[in-house]
């Protein structure tokens, strides 16, 4: 009783388990089966060629048998073990010949005819046909005799009924031919539970597979480029925040659009030179300005030049520098007066370095440039060193008046820079000059 109860309790644990297991397979072709069934041999029918005394002659046992199959062939291959109870088996004399049959073992094939051709698998029904290669293990006396073993071919029919998914009802009969001596041929009876078992299709793995999408854009995270920040399709998940085609990753100017060329950063004034590396990016310039323009042609972009309309030196922020010739005989202008080869100043001079005085003392935001010509009289050390004295002796004066030092500067250049001919008193009374230079301050 032992053994029946421990297989009513693995039928049904089996039952449980696949059944909840199973439930989203049911239209799905079963590969393997399980049959969990209590057999029963009838040695004394086919030894005798008359039907036996079940009380006398019938082996009755657990037969377990596991099955693999194949969708549209219906072939399969099996495993199977039984194990009869103690079985007295007799002759037609009534003499006793093999007392207890152990165990019969054997692999074998099958056919189902619940394939995609004879039968479908939506079938509650599925007769099948099996043959086994069987061997036998069967002891010769109840006291525990000689151990024997035989072999033999057992062939038959079966039929499953549904009755759930994956679950259903064994029941199968056959004839089992005895090939050796210690193998008694029989005929056998079977039934009991089946059990189908599949893996997971690769459709129901499909829908159970959710991909990562963190960003929420649509593009698994496998596959995003910017698998935090939502963005396009088109740029790999990566987002274009200005719209201007390029994604943000590659865009220096993510927030602005722009244009390609620049790698997505805009040029305003189309100069050639993107707004983040032009200096005025509202008006067209040159590239050596930093984009700034250079409207006077004078090497001092507008925006520093002080004079943007007017061309001037450098030195001088852009602007012309203003002259005041003081000593311009020629014009009748009142000019600073010297001892003769001296560079003492007349007192008649000082009136017309005190309007020089003035306009510096006016204007703060200019410094002077004082410098001292004269003619070719004399030698060149000479005519170097009294010009440049006489005009030492005009910043002296001017910086005695009050005006910064560092606002008046004083150069000589001789007779080097004639404006007129030497060879004339005229000429010669026109290059010895002083001339005044007004400078923008730095």
């Amino acid at each position: 009783m032992k053994k029946y109860f421990l297989l009513a309790s693995l039928v049904g644990l089996f039952l449980t388990t696949n059944v909840k297991a199973q439930e989203a397979n049911s239209e799905e072709f079963t590969k393997w089966i399980i049959d969990l069934n209590v057999s029963a041999f009838d040695f004394y029918s086919p030894k005798n060629d008359k039907f036996s005394s079940f009380k006398e002659n019938m082996a009755i046992g657990p037969d377990f048998s596991l099955t693999r199959q194949w969708s549209k062939t219906g072939l399969g291959i099996t495993a199977n073990i039984a194990s009869p109870s103690i079985s007295f088996l007799q002759d037609a004399d009534g003499k006793s010949t093999v007392n207890r049959y152990l165990a019969f073992a054997g692999p074998g094939l099958a056919y189902n005819f619940q394939n995609q051709y004879l039968i479908k698998s939506k079938s509650p029904v599925a007769p099948f046909v099996f043959a086994n290669a069987m061997a036998s293990v069967a002891q010769l006396d109840d006291k525990g005799g000689d151990v024997k073993f035989g072999f033999g071919i057992p062939v038959g029919a079966g039929v499953r009924f549904k009755v759930a998914d994956k679950v259903g009802l064994n029941l199968k009969a056959g004839y089992s031919f005895g090939i050796t001596e210690y193998y008694e041929s029989n005929i056998f009876w079977s039934a009991g539970v089946s059990l189908g078992m599949n893996k997971k299709s690769i459709e129901e793995e499909a829908v159970l597979f959710v991909p990562v999408d963190t960003d929420g854009d649509g593009i698994p995270d496998e596959l995003d480029e910017c698998p935090d920040e939502a963005g396009l399709a088109e740029f790999n998940g990566c987002p274009d925040t200005d719209g201007d085609g390029i994604a943000d990753k590659d865009d220096e100017c993510p927030d602005v659009f722009g244009l390609a060329e620049f790698n997505g950063c805009p040029d305003t004034d189309g100069d050639g030179i993107p707004d983040h590396k032009d200096e005025c990016p509202e008006v067209a310039g040159l590239a050596k300005f930093n984009g700034c323009p250079d409207t006077d042609g004078d090497g001092v972009p507008d925006h520093k030049d002080e004079c943007p309309e007017v061309a001037g030196p450098i030195e001088n922020k852009g602007c012309p520098f203003e002259e005041v010739k003081v000593d311009d005989v020629q014009k009748g202008i009142q000019s600073v007066h010297f001892e003769t080869g001296k560079a003492e100043l007349s007192a008649i001079s000082y009136p017309i370095l005190d309007r020089v005085v003035a306009l510096l003392t006016d204007n703060p935001n200019f410094n002077i440039s004082i410098e001292g010509h004269t003619d070719n009289t004399g030698t060149d050390t000479i005519n170097d060193n009294l010009s440049l004295e006489r005009a030492n002796s005009c910043s002296e004066y001017i910086i005695s008046k009050g005006i910064e030092a560092d606002r008046v500067s004083s150069v000589g250049f001789g007779s080097k820079n004639p404006i007129a001919d030497n060879n004339t008193v005229e000429g010669r009374a026109e290059n010895r000059r002083t001339i005044f230079k007004l400078l923008l301050a730095n």
